[in-house]
């Protein structure tokens, strides 16, 4: 007869305790890593959306008009001075008009499309004034019958807009007020929509404050397509802290008595926390915020900053 060896009772005990402990210090472990996982795919979600944003904007505004840039307060379409809108530069920050009030910031854009074509620029930037006269101007190097064209692939499926000019150095006689920072509302006749008749000619198609007695040409010119908007929209909350839509309007012409909302209107992210701007000389800095929501009770915040230097 063999004798067999087994476990005792006290050493199964022992046994199942240990495997106990192993168990649950792997459950804990498994949890944890799943837990970093999805904060993690939240953080890395939020962080792509916010780049692309903020790239979208600081894109813009390197090809902006500088006389253009304002902040306004989001919902309101006057172009009222210290009422409505304001030079970026110039945002008040304490008293009745606190700085959060104007968070939405809006200026008009240079063509850039046809003025950087191959070959032969659809617009060259340079006028002949020897022979200009007072409804329109000859621009040399110019090949202005591509420029129809390019507007009409920007619009899409909506007619080609009308462009503007705007004269870069150009003074104002003493004692006419220029504000630049109205200058995309033509409130005081820095900007005009222009036609193309031929190649190297722009002629003016509206009037304004613009006369013989108070604009001087000047020998270099901007042109412009399209003003841009970027707007705070649908506010809401999340676990407290208010956050809403960053919009961006697009393909609208200030010249023409249109404002922002009637442009074509994009989302550019969802679930903004914070959207800042600020003008330094001739750069401007943003910062844009965002959240991502991990439970009802968690959410996690990724912040882009840029700065736009030219």
């Amino acid at each position: 007869m063999h004798k067999r060896k087994a476990f005792s009772m006290l050493e199964l005990i022992f046994v199942i305790v240990i495997l106990g402990i192993v168990s649950s210090i792997g459950s804990e472990i498994i949890v944890n890593i799943y837990e970093s996982y999805i904060v993690q795919k939240a953080s890395h979600k939020a962080s792509i959306k916010s780049e692309l944003a903020i790239n979208q904007i600081a894109n813009r505004l390197q090809y902006r008009i500088d006389k253009s840039l304002l902040a306004r307060k989001p919902g309101q379409t006057g172009t009222t001075l210290a009422t409505d809108v304001y030079p970026v530069n110039e945002v008040p920050i304490s008293g009745v008009n606190n700085v959060d009030i104007f968070t939405a910031l809006e200026w008009i854009g240079t063509e850039n499309d046809g003025f950087t074509q191959s070959g032969q620029p659809a617009w060259s930037g340079f006028a002949d004034l020897n022979q200009s006269t007072f409804s329109s101007i000859v621009t040399i190097g110019s090949k202005l019958s591509n420029e129809g064209t390019i507007l009409q692939n920007i619009a899409g499926n909506t007619t080609a807009p009308t462009p503007a000019i705007l004269f870069q150095t150009a003074e104002y006689r003493p004692g006419k007020r220029y504000d630049d920072t109205l200058c995309m509302y033509n409130a005081n006749g820095c900007i005009f929509p222009v036609t193309y008749p031929t190649d190297t000619n722009l002629t003016f198609t509206g009037g304004g404050d613009r006369n013989a007695t108070d604009m001087i040409y000047a020998e270099f010119y901007t042109l412009a397509a399209s003003a841009y908007a970027i707007v705070p929209e649908n506010n809401s909350t999340v676990n407290g802290i208010p956050i809403w839509d960053l919009v961006l309007y697009s393909n609208y012409q200030p010249w023409l008595g249109q404002n922002y909302t009637n442009g074509v209107r994009s989302i550019l992210v969802k679930n903004v926390s914070v959207f800042r701007f600020k003008q330094e000389i001739s750069s401007i800095r943003i910062k844009l915020c965002t959240i991502a929501r991990i439970n009802e009770n968690t959410q996690i915040s990724t912040c882009k900053e840029k700065a736009v230097i030219r």
